[in-house]
């Protein structure tokens, strides 16, 4: 089953933390969320090369400095050595498993994921949505899931080798590093 749409919340127009990225930030966290790549646990592979044709002028450096800041922040979770990335918050803002049988797609893509980074962050939103929502009947699909090791993203989970671009550190661009950042919605 392939995903012909995406949900974007259009409260992403007045989220503070998403209106603190820059234009190239923003387009990059949209053309992901909306990739037809994008498999239901909002996993992909991670290769800048290929996003770089997608607008007239970006450059590979735009694309790997606006992906640092994502990463930082933790709207992506991108593991260099699988090449894989992951929206963080996908799973919870998609609001897929609202529906009863999607829990059977979201599991497949969970399977598909190299990165045990990138599946244990998966299970952490996982489990909290589930803790939110725990009558919705898609759980018969996932109990499996559930009960996976999960990382959270703000407490088990190092950025690494953060190169930060110099536009964002020139601006005074607070990036959440070694100081309490409030979790970004999207």
């Amino acid at each position: 089953m392939a995903r012909n749409f995406a949900k974007i919340q259009t409260a992403i127009w007045t989220d503070d933390d998403f209106l603190d990225l820059t234009l190239t930030e923003q387009w990059l966290y949209l053309h992901i969320v909306t990739h037809d790549d994008l498999t239901f646990a909002g996993s992909m592979d991670w290769r800048p090369k290929k996003v770089v044709p997608m607008a007239h002028g970006l450059t590979l450096g735009e694309i790997t400095d606006a992906a640092e800041v994502l990463r930082a922040k933790r709207y992506f979770i991108i593991d260099d050595d699988t090449e894989e990335v992951l929206v963080r918050t996908y799973v919870r803002n998609d609001e897929l498993l609202r529906q009863p049988n999607m829990g059977i797609p979201v599991g497949k893509a969970y399977r598909s994921m190299s990165s045990r980074v990138l599946r244990g962050v998966f299970i952490h939103e996982l489990q909290r949505l589930h803790a939110k929502n725990p009558d919705w009947k898609s759980w018969a699909h996932l109990t499996e899931e559930l009960q996976k090791k999960a990382i959270d993203p703000w407490e088990g989970y190092e950025v690494p080798t953060l190169k930060l671009p110099e536009a964002s550190l020139a601006k005074g661009i607070g990036l959440g590093i070694g100081e309490p950042v409030e979790e970004p919605p999207f």
